[in-house]
């Protein structure tokens, strides 16, 4: 008995020995196998040029632009005036029930656009044609921009949400919110890289030095606004 006790602790030993030497030992890398689940892939914002539009309704009878209309006008061509990498060109339709109309509108189109400061030669007019005469067709303005969007449309769902089981994402997820945050980019080449930095205000500069050299505190006074005091209300004095 032992001698087989003394055997038996040696095998337990080594089992224990490979068991330490198996632990210490470096698998294979195994982050190459994890599955990415990065919606920023799936839907990238793209920044290409676009075309901006806008259709106004003209009626058999117009004789001119609303208030509301001539104020659409004005801010639509202060964009392209501001963002267009293209001229504004004013469609007018042709061959509708409201050609006669909508060619004499046409006329107050340009000139409230004209008044925004965007100059003359990057204004056109042009027309298009309308199979059906009974149509009374709209007048489009569009200009040509710099655009953040991503490359295809959401709400495509082509497997069903509860089909995943590796706890990622589905496929349509991330998608609207890209396409809000690209639509909300006020220029979309800060996408594309940070901005150069602005000048430092020469005016400001030299005021703060001149109370600094003075022994004057260079921070702005604050207001009677920015104090309060602690009410005394409910302290049980």
């Amino acid at each position: 008995m032992t001698r087989y006790a003394e055997v038996s602790r040696r095998l337990a030993g080594c089992v224990l020995l490979a068991a330490l030497v198996a632990g210490c030992q470096s698998g294979p890398d195994a982050t190459g196998s994890i599955d990415t689940d990065d919606y920023r892939k799936r839907h990238p914002i793209v920044v290409q040029e676009g075309e901006e539009t806008l259709d106004l309704a003209v009626g058999h009878g117009s004789a001119g632009l609303s208030g509301t209309d001539r104020d659409r006008v004005m801010a639509f061509a202060a964009v392209a005036r501001d963002k267009g990498t293209g001229p504004l060109v004013i469609f007018v339709p042709t061959g509708s029930s409201n050609a006669t109309a909508a060619s004499y509108l046409a006329g107050s189109i340009r000139k409230s656009a004209l008044q925004t400061g965007i100059s003359s030669q990057y204004v056109e007019t042009r027309s298009y044609g309308v199979p059906d005469p009974r149509i009374a067709a709209p007048i489009r303005l569009s200009f040509t921009r710099i655009k953040a969007s991503v490359p295809h449309p959401c709400g495509q769902w082509p497997d069903g949400i509860y089909t995943y089981n590796t706890n990622n994402g589905d496929a349509e997820f991330g998608c609207s919110t890209q396409a809000n945050l690209a639509a909300m980019v006020s220029d979309p080449q800060d996408l594309l890289g940070p901005r150069a930095s602005t000048a430092i205000p020469g005016d400001r500069r030299s005021d703060i030095i001149a109370k600094w050299i003075r022994g004057e505190k260079t921070a702005s006074a604050a207001d009677s606004g920015s104090q309060g005091n602690i009410s005394s209300v409910g302290g049980g004095n």
